[in-house]
């Protein structure tokens, strides 16, 4: 994770991301963690995107079919588990975006989505359904992660 690294990335998509997730990535590299909820495992083997010079072409291979943004809502972790993908919301506030969830076996890809529907209005709303907020901030997701074990 370089500073070039994250400033190419961060130019992209023209956002600055939170310094609680910065921070995270650098001291969590290559870690694997649990979703809790209710004090349950809700999706487990979570991992972070590692945020080099593949992250953006890696976000636009596998995630940005499905994504209803793919400029505002940026990918940032997957559950190796599900296949479920962790994002980044900058729509309503960009100093602080919220964490959305997109369930991969429940998203729609803009294809399906445009050929499904009458106009692109219709679509996008569709294309909405693939993701649902879990956390309004970087830092109360990561209250709600723990660290995965192995077996």
């Amino acid at each position: 994770m370089s500073k070039v690294d994250i400033t190419s990335i961060q130019d992209h998509y023209g956002v600055a991301f939170p310094q609680e997730y910065l921070d995270f990535q650098q001291t969590n590299s290559g870690s694997s963690f649990n979703l809790m909820e209710s004090g349950e495992v809700s999706d487990w083997q979570i991992r972070f995107s590692v945020m080099d010079d593949q992250f953006i072409t890696n976000n636009i291979q596998m995630v940005d079919e499905v994504n209803p943004d793919p400029k505002r809502i940026i990918p940032i972790a997957w559950s190796v588990s599900s296949g479920n993908n962790y994002l980044l919301d900058y729509r309503k506030n960009s100093a602080s975006p919220a964490i959305l969830l997109m369930e991969h076996e429940e998203a729609i890809v803009r294809e399906d989505a445009e050929s499904e529907t009458d106009t692109l209005e219709e679509a996008q709303r569709l294309m909405e359904g693939n993701v649902r907020e879990i956390a309004d901030s970087f830092a109360s997701f990561i209250a709600k992660l723990s660290a995965d074990q192995p077996l």
